[in-house]
């Protein structure tokens, strides 16, 4: 019998969201309240004896070097997430691969686009990733109307797109806002909805989420909302429910890998 999948990936980046909200934050500053909630992720990863996905940007692998060469250590999988998280360039699918690719010392795979915006597939492929994730298939006002786009993987200009997932019907997303806004129970039961219904759960955070946001004022309530060591209970609680639902937690890597020759439908 096989068995359903989940994919847990997270967007390691500099904090910036500050930024958003008009209040200045440094770089060198951002990269340090990442770096303590992906600290904190790793802990919670080893202790589940799981594997995920890290989406790393240019500016934190080259700010926290030590941590990206954990990640792989650890057997997790690295993938690229643009250069400058707040300023996206055309030029940063080669340029974040190039940078990752020589931290973290293995080959990349996969891409992240920055805030989930639409992506170059053919521009992807040139660059030799194989697989992305850049889709969230719902309707996040102010970011992106995807509720047309299709919610299983599907293949575009050769290269695998991985959605992440979406409660069907409604297309509610499953995505890191969730986690802190729903109660948690009700979370977990949604995403063994999604697994069983598409047979995976692909899911995404960002380690700022767990680092200690108290003192930003600009960063709106609802996200400090259950952040920090909350949402590091909350992750693990995610994972123990999934693992007694009988995943297996695999990288995206291994699920594109397992895709390969499979009838995939061609968008």
């Amino acid at each position: 019998m096989k068995s359903n999948k989940v994919l847990l990936s997270f967007d390691v980046e500099e904090f910036d969201l500050p930024r958003e909200h008009g209040a200045e934050i440094s770089l060198a500053e951002g990269i340090e309240v990442s770096a303590q909630g992906l600290e904190r992720i790793l802990r919670v990863l080893d202790r589940a004896g799981v594997k995920a996905t890290f989406f790393c940007t240019g500016n934190f692998a080259e700010g926290r070097s030590d941590l990206i060469t954990k990640i792989v250590k650890d057997g997790h999988e690295v993938a690229c997430h643009g250069v400058d998280h707040f300023s996206p360039k055309k030029t940063d699918l080669e340029k974040s691969k190039e940078i990752v690719e020589k931290i973290a010392g293995v080959k990349i795979q996969g891409y992240r686009q920055p805030r989930m915006q639409k992506i170059d597939y053919k521009e992807l492929k040139r660059c030799g990733y194989e697989y992305d994730s850049s889709v969230n298939p719902a309707y996040i006002p102010g970011r992106y109307n995807n509720r047309k786009v299709l919610r299983r993987p599907f293949v575009r200009d050769g290269v695998l797109e991985i959605p992440t997932s979406v409660v069907t019907g409604m297309r509610v997303p499953m995505f890191w806002l969730a986690l802190h806004l729903f109660p948690k129970r009700l979370y977990y039961k949604l995403a063994k909805m999604v697994v069983k219904e598409s047979g995976y759960f692909a899911t995404y955070f960002h380690p700022w989420e767990f680092a200690d946001l108290a003192e930003y004022s600009a960063v709106p309530g609802y996200i400090k909302h259950n952040s920090g060591m909350k949402m590091a209970g909350r992750l693990e609680g995610l994972i123990c429910e999934m693992q007694k639902n009988k995943c297996d937690f695999v990288t995206y890597s291994e699920y594109a890998d397992k895709q390969v020759g499979r009838d995939i439908i061609t968008a």
